[in-house]
């Protein structure tokens, strides 16, 4: 099978079942088995004359995860159960990530529809069994982060697989406001970067410009002002003396930067705090840091002790910190060689999109955080050598 046949058929199944439909089927394996046949398949088919520069960060990633691994069954935090069960989440964004890049696969116009369509009905047949009371979420309907996943990415893979013009902008920003009804204030900050990108970003990003630090900062602003409910509810008031008493989300980032500086420099290992496995295995950091009060960090009630990425980096110690710093750094300094401007806007676009995620949610480990990771490769591959159709990684 092609590189770009296998991703066409991933794109088919990831889509409806990793992000529409992932809480309703009994089967839940379907994204690790999803990377796992992604990992398979590059190791079948990545060629001989793969960036050397890439497999080199592949096999530093590896190693660096080995040692964390061997570091964290040493410390002992938590139970090695934990340790393997983290594992495998903290792996897949990366490993999707990785691959993509390695493969960098080049969609036929054909391959393309097919996946916008498959896109498209996925979001019709959501809307519609949701219309029917067959799909809810906590006995609601459309809201819920789902709907604005959805309409982003499609939105986002819709503005990169078409020609630029001005219908198929307004388009994609059609697509997008979809995800409205998700009535989620982190979905209203995505949504204001995406037009802000796709409409007003007409230059490449200089970071030591002036005029694009203050145009950076009126989107924070912007960004902030449509989403100001939650932001200042958890964010601003909620670190306050009385409410942090009460607020799981901040306490957990508040307790992130205590054990950062507690378990310097390379945290208390996987599986021991703000994650999946540290809910599965309850981590004994809750009741060291006193956590294990907080309506939803409880034993018995773990429903908030996964609930936002960044806390997890405190896991990997200022170290970790540092290297997950340098990765984005690496992706950053990549998309400067983008020359197609519609790659450009959508690899900035996915980056931010995980930023934003990150700050109230897991998507970035998660099955629905997969996406971002195979477009921001897509996006980090669309440069051609000299017209050939040897794709370049920088």
């Amino acid at each position: 099978m092609s590189i770009s046949r296998f991703y066409t058929l991933f794109w088919i199944i990831y889509f409806p079942l990793c992000i529409a439909f992932y809480d309703s089927i009994s089967f839940q394996y379907i994204d690790e088995f999803l990377t796992l046949g992604l990992i398979f398949f590059t190791f079948i088919s990545l060629k001989k004359n793969a960036s050397k520069k890439g497999i080199r960060e592949v096999r530093a990633y590896v190693v660096i995860m080995v040692l964390y691994v061997i570091y964290s069954l040493l410390m002992a935090v938590n139970v090695s159960n934990a340790v393997w069960q983290d594992l495998q989440q903290q792996v897949r964004p990366y490993a999707v990530f990785y691959c993509t890049w390695l493969l960098a696969p080049e969609f036929t116009k054909r391959q393309k529809s097919i996946i916008l369509n498959t896109m498209a009905v996925t979001i019709v047949a959501y809307i519609v069994l949701t219309l029917s009371g067959r799909l809810s979420f906590y006995g609601q309907a459309f809201v819920t982060p789902v709907t604005g996943q959805l309409a982003l990415v499609m939105a986002m893979a819709f503005f990169c697989f078409k020609p630029k013009t001005k219908k198929n902008i307004i388009i994609s920003i059609l697509i997008l406001t979809i995800g409205l009804l998700s009535a989620k204030s982190k979905f209203y900050g995505e949504y204001v970067v995406f037009i802000a990108i796709v409409c007003f970003l007409h230059k490449r990003i200089r970071f030591a410009s002036l005029k694009t630090m203050v145009q950076l900062a009126v989107l924070t602003g912007a960004v902030i002002f449509f989403t100001w409910e939650k932001f200042n509810a958890y964010y601003v008031e909620g670190f306050g003396e009385e409410r942090l008493q009460e607020m799981a989300r901040p306490a957990t980032y508040a307790v992130g930067m205590e054990i950062l500086s507690d378990y310097f420099p390379f945290g208390p290992g996987l599986g021991t705090f703000a994650c999946h496995a540290a809910a599965v295995y309850y981590s004994p950091l809750y009741p060291k840091y006193e956590l294990d009060n907080y309506w939803g960090l409880t034993k018995e009630n773990p429903m908030f002790l996964a609930d936002c990425f960044f806390p997890v980096l405190a896991q990997y110690g200022w170290v970790g910190v540092l290297l997950f710093c340098v990765f984005w750094y690496r992706r950053i300094r990549g998309m400067r060689n983008i020359v197609d401007e519609r790659y450009y806007k959508m690899g900035l676009m996915c980056i931010l999109a995980l930023a934003l995620e990150s700050v109230a949610d897991t998507s970035y480990l998660s099955g629905k955080g997969m996406g971002f990771f195979m477009l921001l490769a897509i996006c980090l591959n669309a440069n051609k050598v000299n017209g050939s159709d040897e794709y370049r990684l920088k």
